[in-house]
């Protein structure tokens, strides 16, 4: 494997993380922004009392889901990289005969 290669893996994986912190961070966000707004709304008479695990425990999961979800996708796609990179290193050059890199 080449260095360049390596690099389009190591930043793939380390673009992965970040895709897969971000994403699960926004939609836990969201969930605590709803359990806000529904204890708001119960104390002003509106709706009835929720607790904080009624809210919150479905919106970890599906921000481990959507987070797993897209991570997947960028890994996938900086992995698909790194192989088209890998099968174009071994081909020459028409003018030079060297090979690219």
């Amino acid at each position: 494997m080449n260095k360049h290669v390596r690099w389009l893996v190591l930043v793939s994986v380390i673009a992965a993380l970040a895709v897969f912190l971000v994403v699960q961070d926004r939609v836990t966000a969201a969930g605590a922004r709803r359990y806000v707004a529904l204890q708001r709304a119960a104390v002003a008479g509106q709706t009835p009392y929720v607790t904080i695990d009624e809210v919150m425990r479905p919106a970890v999961e599906r921000s481990l889901r959507q987070g797993m979800l897209w991570s997947s996708v960028v890994l996938v796609a900086g992995l698909c990289m790194a192989a088209a990179v890998r099968r174009r290193g071994g081909r020459t050059s028409a003018k030079a005969g060297n090979r690219l890199e």
